[in-house]
This record gives structure tokens, C-alpha cells and sequence, in this order.
């Protein structure tokens, strides 16, 4: 039994602040990145190093959660303003990704371990992520929180 329960949870996750933290996670060879956080549409922009600075863009129109784990399918990905690149060129990533935190599953899908963010007196899973205005909506499920 936690000291506090709760059966569903509406939060906000503010933008500016989900931006701060990915800027820790940039790894070699994305020099830049940013996130752009409008309704229905969660835009990446930044730019990888090989050799020169190539800037590109990728659209999530969609996160899958399931427990603490949120799915980031991409919808489409270009650089220089619009050229497309092949899909297969995110596995060159998969190596370089603090496997701690994202991995990457075929075809083109993130998968994120919130419950390294969380703190271990939280308990709860995540039922639906929603890309809105500034940020991500959440609805959390049951869970608690107790005593650390």
C-alpha cells in the first residue's frame, strides 16, 4: 500500500524542458538537436557530422506507450529542406545510442525507458501520450507514490 494513490493522472510534460534534456542525450554524430512540439506533430531537427554538417528533420505524428516504455515510430525524414533519406540509415545510429535510456527497432522506431527518469518511490504506467501545443499530454494509470 503507497501513501498516495491515485486510479488516472492528467499531466502536462512542458516542451522547453523535454528540449533541455534530449540536448543531454545528443551523441556523435548528431551535433545538433532540437525539438518542436506542435498539435498532433512532434518535429526533431538538427544535424549529424560526417565529414560536413548535414541538417535534417524528422515528424512523429504519434507515441505509443505501454507501461514505462514509450514507442516513437517516425512518420518521415529529410535533409537540406526536404530531400528524403532512406530509413536504414537510423541503424548507423543504434550503436551510439545510451542504450540505457533509447534503443531503436525496425522499421524506424524509438523506444524510450521512462522509469530511468522516475524516481523509485513512483510507481504508475502510462495509458496515452498525446503531442500537443508546447509539450506532450499524459494520462498515467494506477499508481502511487509512497515514502523514499
Amino acid at each position: 500500500m503507497q501513501l498516495i494513490e491515485w486510479d488516472s493522472l492528467e499531466i502536462r510534460i512542458n516542451g522547453d524542458r523535454a528540449n533541455e534534456v534530449a540536448q543531454r542525450y545528443c551523441v556523435a554524430p548528431i551535433e545538433r538537436l532540437s525539438l518542436h512540439f506542435t498539435n498532433g506533430l512532434l518535429r526533431v531537427e538538427g544535424a549529424v557530422r560526417k565529414v560536413i554538417s548535414v541538417p535534417f528533420t524528422v515528424d512523429v505524428a504519434e507515441l505509443i506507450a505501454s507501461g514505462t516504455t514509450v514507442r516513437v515510430p517516425v512518420k518521415s525524414v529529410s535533409t537540406f529542406g526536404g530531400l528524403p533519406i532512406p530509413r536504414f540509415l537510423f541503424s548507423l545510429l543504434q550503436g551510439k545510442l545510451p542504450k540505457d535510456v533509447v534503443t531503436f527497432e525496425e522499421p524506424a522506431t524509438f523506444v524510450i525507458a521512462l522509469d530511468r527518469f522516475l524516481p523509485t518511490f513512483v510507481s504508475g504506467d502510462i495509458q496515452k501520450i498525446w503531442i500537443i501545443d508546447g509539450g506532450l499530454a499524459v494520462t498515467l494509470g494506477r499508481g502511487g507514490v509512497d515514502l523514499p
